[in-house]
């Protein structure tokens, strides 16, 4: 389990038509085992944030700090999980995962069998081992991506937006999968979405952000014990409460938007 320690996060870019803000002045706190969503509308700098904890965007300004090191001096071991699948084609479910254990040292990794064997068992696939990604549900690629995300037994999960793609049946039952497994090892979770659904049923803290260039509008406690029940007046109470927080900020961009 990893903790994360955000001060001051501003992230600008660099574009022809002059330079764009996307992040200001973020502050934010996760703790060990916490599962925190980040909601925010579309171009919000959502997976700019996670992109700045995994190190592989560089802050304009202000720190991130996972386990006490900051990620620009050394990056953390975390586990990335995509919108989409991104598997490779002409693998087999076992063969994305094997290249996935041995990306780092481009080595055969100690009891690499046993791993596979245990990630496929946490994520609902033994027995699809030796099928190819087109041989199976979109589903399960999903799944297989969720695996290749925990086969190096990161303390650390970055989830964008993974199930946003799936049709609402398909993505129900694999955030009801993705809880449970979460409940059984309680990884630290930061997860990107824009569904207000979707952030209730899954967080234990929903930080809500504003329009670009992005802020933090407010950060909701979700103090609802799991499993939770779509649709039930606890969920739909916290729902409320994170829409008006998400209007609200939208009318302020947009009443800021207005000529004086």
């Amino acid at each position: 389990m990893s903790n994360i320690i955000i001060s001051g996060l501003t992230k600008v870019f660099e574009t022809a038509g002059g330079p764009i803000k996307i992040l200001d002045n973020i502050d934010l706190t996760v703790g060990e085992g916490e599962f925190v969503c980040l909601l925010g509308p579309s171009g919000a700098g959502k997976s700019v944030t996670l992109n700045c904890i995994s190190g592989f965007l560089t802050p304009t300004a202000g720190n991130i700090a996972v386990d006490g090191f900051l990620v620009t001096q050394k990056r953390p071991h975390y586990g990335y999980v995509f919108q989409q699948p991104r598997l490779m084609k002409w693998r087999t479910v076992e063969e994305n995962l094997r290249f996935a254990l041995r990306a780092e040292s481009g080595k055969r990794v100690k009891d690499e069998d046993t791993r596979i064997k245990d990630v496929l068992e946490l994520v609902n696939l033994t027995g699809y081992e030796n099928f190819y990604p087109h041989q199976i549900s979109g589903g399960m690629q999903h799944r297989v991506g969720i695996a290749r995300a925990y086969i190096r037994d990161p303390g650390l999960l970055l989830m964008d937006e993974p199930f946003g793609a799936l049709d609402e049946i398909t993505a129900r039952r694999l955030r009801a999968e993705l809880v449970n497994t979460w409940m059984r090892d309680r990884r630290t979770v930061v997860f990107v979405t824009h569904d207000i659904i979707e952030a209730c049923y899954l967080a234990d803290r929903i930080v809500v952000y504003t329009p670009k260039p992005t802020r933090i509008a407010s950060i909701i406690n979700v103090d609802l014990p799991r499993p939770r029940e779509y649709g039930s007046p606890e969920m739909h109470e916290v729902e409320s409460r994170v829409l008006a927080v998400f209007e609200q900020s939208m009318k302020d961009f947009l009443d800021a938007e207005q000529p004086a």
